[in-house]
């Protein structure tokens, strides 16, 4: 596999002149990698942790391939596109699928419960 460029460095040429756009990279070299590093199922968010990279990656449940409900397992395998974010300008994980672009594994759903009995 190639060496890849840093996260950082594939934004700042992305994002030049932009900076209030969510802007997509466009990468020719396989989407980067990593694994899920830890995915809250109440509040639909988590961390990726990059493969060959120090800095980890927030991910929304929105961005997330899956059927049905979306979610990470922990440690689970994933690729994924990165994105500036256009209200906070911090680096997330967008289009966030399984290996070779299948739906991801995710956590099972916790079950609900009514506090109230009803």
């Amino acid at each position: 596999m190639p060496p890849r460029a840093t996260i950082a460095l594939l934004l700042a040429s992305a994002c030049q002149g932009r900076p209030n756009t969510a802007t997509r990279v466009a990468d020719p070299e396989p989407a980067p990698s990593g694994k899920c590093k830890w995915f809250d199922v109440q509040k639909g968010f988590g961390f990726i942790d990059v493969e060959n990279q120090e800095q980890d990656l927030f991910v929304h449940q929105t961005d997330i391939k899956a059927k049905g409900f979306r979610s990470l397992a922990e440690g689970e395998a994933l690729e994924f596109k990165v994105s500036r974010d256009a209200k906070t300008n911090k680096l997330k994980a967008i289009e966030v699928t399984g290996p070779g672009g299948d739906f991801v594994e995710g956590a099972p759903r916790e079950p609900y419960y009514d506090d109230d009995g009803y």
